[in-house]
Parts: C-alpha cells; structure tokens; sequence
C-alpha cells in the first residue's frame, strides 16, 4: 500500500508531454513516466487545461434572418428579424484523465483509464438562459468520455476493452495533427458555428472512439504492427440498454407492442419499423496494419486499414424512402521525417458519410478525403501547414441520392511553442469553404424550411476563417 500510495503522489506531481492524452494509449515510455516496475502499480491523475483567444470571418453563417415568429424550447419568442453573432471571443476548456498501470512479477501488463470531461450546457449571465447562479449546476456537469481497460504482454500484444479509440484511430498517420492545436480536430473550430466547420472525417472523432469495442494490439514484428477490433452495437459507456422499452437487456428477444417498446436511440436493435434508426450501424469491424522503420536519416510511418459494419434492418410495413448502405472504408497514411523536417499524407474512401462512420444512403457515390502537410521542429518550436479536401455524403439525403455531394476543402497552418514541461502556447490559422448544390447549409438564413429542403438556391456555398491564440497547461 506505501507503494502504491508514493507512486499516486509522484504521479500528480509529474507533468506530462503537450501532446493530447485523450487518444488513451497503452502506456509507455513517451510520456516521460512509463511502466512501474514489476509487482507494483501506479496511479495517474494527468489533466489538461487550455485557454484560446480568437477572430473569425463567417459570411452567411455571421448574421441569420429569421423569417417567422418562433416560440423557443428554453423559454421566450424568436421575432422575425436579423440575429448577429460576434467575430471574437474566448474558449476554454479541463479535462481529467485518472487511470493506474500496473506490471505483474512475471511481466503481464495491466490497467485502466477514464476520459472525464466537462458538458458546458447551459449558458450564464442573464438573458433566456438565466443567471449563473441557475446555470452553475447543469453547465459543469462531468461526464466519461472514454473509459477502458487493458491487459498483455511484450510478446502476445495487448488486449483492450471499453468505450474508446479502435485501432484505425491508435495508428491513424499522416493526418497532420501535431502542430498548433491539433489542425481541423482541435480546439479552434469551435469559434466557428456549426454549418461553417469543414467535417473531419477520419477515424479520431467521438463516433468511433466513444463505442463498446473489444481491440487487439499485436506486437512489431520487423517494424510491422496489426490491430483488430470488433464493435457489437453502438452501445457506450453503460451496462443496460438506451431506450430499447422495459427491458434491462433485450438481447435476442422480439418486443412487443405493450410489453416495452424500443424507442428511438436503442442503440442494440437489430431490426426496427423506426425508419430513422436504419441509419444506425452494428456489427463494426476495424483491422490496420501500421510500419514504422529508418532507411539511413528518413524515419518512415505507413498504415492501411479497412472498417466495415453491418446495419439495423428495417422492419416495418411500408417500405422507407431511404435505405442505407454498410460501412466500407479505406484507410492510407503516410509520414516521413528527415531531421527536423516532416510530409505528411492520408487518403480515405467508402461507403461512409460525415464523421464518425455514419452510413451512407443506398445509392449514394463513395466520399472520400484527402490530406497533406509539411512540418518544421526546431528546439522547442514546431510550425507546419496542411490541406484537405473531400467529398462527402452530408447535410441532405434526398440532395445526395441526386448526385450532389458535399464538397469541402481546408487550410491549416501555425505552430507550437513548448514554454516549459506541461505549458504550452499555440497559434493557429484555419480557412475552409464548404458547398452543396440545392442545399441551403445554413439552415434557416432565406427559408424556413432550411436545409431540410432541397433545390434551394440559398447559401450553398460557405466559407471562413479563424485565428487563435492559445495555451496548454498539462500534467
């Protein structure tokens, strides 16, 4: 117990590397603590506090007309009229990562982590929302964002198990994300109103890593590496079923109108007469395979993966206007260094839409991405640049099924300076423009019905731009 508890203290007192801690790796000896040594364990409580300052340029999304009066859900009416969103502002955000590593006398590996952030829901300072006071309750609400465990050797690979990242998101490579605060996946687009932020379709986002998974992390054998993973539902963080009627677990049992109903949001069915929860995915699957190696002075990373699912089957009486397809999604990357320097690249295509491996409607033409960057480190400093660009089946279905895919493309450029151990001060620029032909992307801007309908000449195009300021504190 000494031990354990002395291990805790030193733990705290640790600061760990800038880079984010939420991808939840096995630990090992890149944060600067490693594994304990065999027959103790050690507990982690690291965090991560960040603060930004910034300026955005929103065009259409900026000032929304709204056409007619609407009562809102949180109290008050919505008058025809013009409602203007300010270009500056401040952002910030703590999260708490506790965990504990533990290495058996015989050298199998063990342990566990948890991901805890905080909802940010309610907004303070007067106005429909009330003051802080009233706010103060629902607006810093914790809740587990990632949680796992894992157990293995050096020699047979890693087990995991939980709600988190499957191994297309542990060895995802070639995205650019290690500079600034993390690219079009981090912490600036948050500036940006929803219908102006490019989407970021690869593997890293909250609808793969949030998902009960079972994942296997092999050994590297002459620099090679698999993971394999399995997903059942879309089930996370919980050990009974959302909204699936009265039951606990309905697993393999046919519900009955009046016995306990599956409601939308049942994240276990298998069939539904719910036409919207066809949408939903079950059965995932993620294989990859990653390479990582040196020819002389050039440090080389390359990955491949492949993701597939089955889907909700539908049910009911009369046949659904829309049917969706299984996932099928590709995965390249590719990183080389050379001292100082870094390329960067990635390409993804499938049967996919938005973020998060959504399905795509039967039909509908393959989205696909691609990014590039180039990265500079010098000392405590690294700066680099990225494009993306991608087609992407979004925003409409009935627009999709007509041949018109979402069309995106962004810039990212700016830098890292690591101050001191655990403090860092980031500058970030971003550009994107996003457009749809038919789809009024703002939503209600020149129609009440939004984008909800098609062949609408309205805000089909958009674009914008942030610069931020920022600092990281991480321990």
């Amino acid at each position: 117990m000494r031990k354990l508890l002395l291990a805790t203290v030193a733990a705290l007192g640790a600061s760990m590397a800038v880079a984010s801690y939420a991808s939840a790796q096995v630990v090992d000896d890149s944060d600067g603590q490693g594994f304990p040594t065999p027959g103790t364990v050690t507990v982690r409580l690291n965090g991560r506090f960040r603060f930004y300052a910034g300026i955005t340029s929103e065009g259409a999304s900026r000032a929304v007309t709204n056409n007619t009066a609407t009562a809102l859900t949180s109290g008050g009416t919505a008058n025809q009229g013009s409602n203007k969103i300010s270009n500056y502002g401040f952002v910030d955000y703590a999260r708490l990562y506790p965990g504990f590593d533990g290495v058996a006398a015989n050298g199998l590996k063990y342990g566990a982590s948890i991901e805890i952030r905080t909802e940010n829901a309610a907004l303070s300072g007067g106005g429909v929302a009330g003051s802080i006071n009233s706010a103060d309750r629902e607006r810093n609400d914790l809740y587990i964002r990632r949680q796992w465990g894992y157990i293995g050797t050096d020699k047979f690979g890693t087990l995991r198990l939980g709600s988190a990242d499957g191994p297309t998101s542990l060895m995802l490579t070639g995205t650019s994300e290690n500079f600034n605060d993390g690219n079009w996946n981090g912490d600036a687009p948050d500036f940006l109103p929803g219908a102006n932020v490019i989407t970021w379709p690869w593997a890293d986002t909250s609808g793969e890593y949030t998902t009960t998974k079972a994942v296997y992390l092999s050994p590297q054998f002459y620099g090679v590496d698999i993971g394999l993973s399995y997903e059942p539902s879309t089930s996370n963080g919980n050990y009974t079923n959302a909204d699936c009627g009265g039951f606990a677990n309905n697993g393999g049992t046919t519900i009955v109108t009046g016995t306990g109903v599956a409601s939308a949001g049942c994240d276990t069915l298998s069939s539904t007469s719910i036409i919207g929860e066809t949408a939903r995915r079950r059965n995932t699957y993620e294989a990859e395979a990653r390479y990582r190696g040196t020819f002389g002075p050039i440090g080389v990373a390359a990955t491949g993966s492949w993701v597939g699912s089955g889907r909700v089957q539908y049910a009911g009486v009369s046949a659904p206007s829309i049917r969706y397809d299984d996932l099928g999604i590709m995965d390249f990357g590719l990183a080389l260094t050379y001292g100082g320097f870094g390329l960067q690249g990635n390409y993804q295509r499938g049967h996919y839409t938005g973020a998060g491996y959504g399905l795509a409607p039967e039909g509908a033409k393959q989205s696909d991405a691609f990014i590039v960057g180039a990265t500079y480190t010098i000392g405590p400093v690294i700066v680099g640049a990225s494009y993306m660009d991608e087609n992407n089946v979004s925003q409409n279905a009935s627009a999709v099924l007509q041949g018109r895919q979402l069309r995106e493309h962004g810039v990212s450029a700016g830098g890292t300076y690591t101050l001191a151990p655990g403090v860092s001060l980031f500058l970030s620029y971003l550009w994107d423009e996003r457009r749809q032909n038919g789809v009024n992307l703002v939503g209600n801007a020149s129609a009440a019905s939004g984008f909800t309908t098609i062949n609408n000449n309205a805000n089909n195009k958009l674009s914008a731009q942030v610069l931020s300021i920022g600092t990281s504190f991480a321990w």
